[in-house]
């Protein structure tokens, strides 16, 4: 996993661009609605299964902003940079039967 802070310096300017328009408060909903996921689930969670609840309830109420697939997994790893969420060490699979990390609140 990438420990990276900004954009590649290779990136176009569509990501940063992206990132630079989703609000500090919008970023930190997404942040707050990841460590709701995970405790309600009440086991580890892979980044697919994380994003498909966060969607599943997102728009629906202000403390829930529409988030891109992308904008949630970067605030996972915000998370873990954070060290509110790490990796629960356990075999966990995607959807397609790849190898996944589980995420879990520390």
């Amino acid at each position: 996993m990438s420990m990276r802070a900004q954009s590649m310096a290779l990136d176009t300017g569509t990501s940063s661009d992206a990132d630079e328009r989703f609000t500090l408060t919008g970023k930190a909903r997404v942040r707050a609605a990841i460590t709701v996921i995970l405790t309600e689930a009440g086991r580890p969670l892979t980044d697919e299964e994380i994003v498909e609840r966060y969607q599943a309830r997102a728009g629906g109420h202000p403390s829930w902003p529409s988030a891109t697939p992308q904008r949630i997994r970067t605030a996972r790893a915000e998370l873990v940079r954070a060290g509110q969420v790490r990796d629960a060490e356990i075999l966990a699979f995607s959807n397609l039967g790849n190898r996944a990390t589980a995420w879990t609140l520390t």
